[in-house]
């Protein structure tokens, strides 16, 4: 591979994991119910209302908290991702089920990602800066519902809330035991 070529893949990795990570942003809030009045729901509802509305206009609506719209364009760009990068790499494009399958086990991955570095940002931000700001309103409505069903098995212990840790490596195993075997999976199928 040409210093050109790596220079392409960074290039293209990083500008489609932004892009995968705002719409993949935004669907997790509104599944989580999280209000639109935060300054950081208002930047990412800005920032991906000029591809998703037009999809809600046409067939896609929210449905009990679940944003079809936000979901599919998510994953139609994990899609092109692993297209584009199966492409450059296999110097031929990937059959579409490989590519399907591959996308559904790395976006699942891309959602793992997500909710494991919202929980260690929360954490992080809580020993820092305890008093709630809009970055602290936005973890707290992402990595709640997780961690309260585990703080029912696992309460504070003098101050210290370990919730985080096993709802962490709860994380970590989805991701080793369900996404990787699915994305090795549609290469195994090749």
């Amino acid at each position: 591979m040409s210093v050109l070529q790596a220079a392409l893949l960074f290039l293209c990795q990083a500008i489609f994991t932004l892009c995968i990570s705002v719409f993949l942003l935004r669907f997790c809030l509104q599944l989580s119910g999280f209000p639109s009045r935060n300054t950081i729901t208002q930047w990412v509802g800005k920032i991906t209302n000029p591809v998703i509305q037009p999809l809600r206009h046409v067939f896609l609506r929210v449905w009990k908290g679940f944003d079809s719209a936000a979901f599919l364009i998510c994953l139609l760009l994990v899609m092109a991702k692993v297209f584009i990068f199966g492409w450059i790499k296999l110097g031929e494009p990937l059959p579409l089920l490989n590519i399907f399958i591959f996308s559904c086990g790395q976006w699942l991955q891309f959602t793992l990602q997500l909710y494991s570095l919202a929980i260690i940002a929360q954490a992080v931000l809580s020993w820092v800066n305890p008093s709630p700001n809009a970055l602290s309103d936005v973890l707290y409505s992402l990595t709640a519902p997780m961690l309260n069903l585990v703080r029912r098995f696992i309460p504070p212990i003098g101050g210290f809330d370990l919730s985080p840790i096993p709802v962490w490596l709860g994380l970590q195993l989805v991701n080793i035991m369900v996404a990787t075997p699915i994305m090795r999976a549609s290469l195994w199928m090749l």
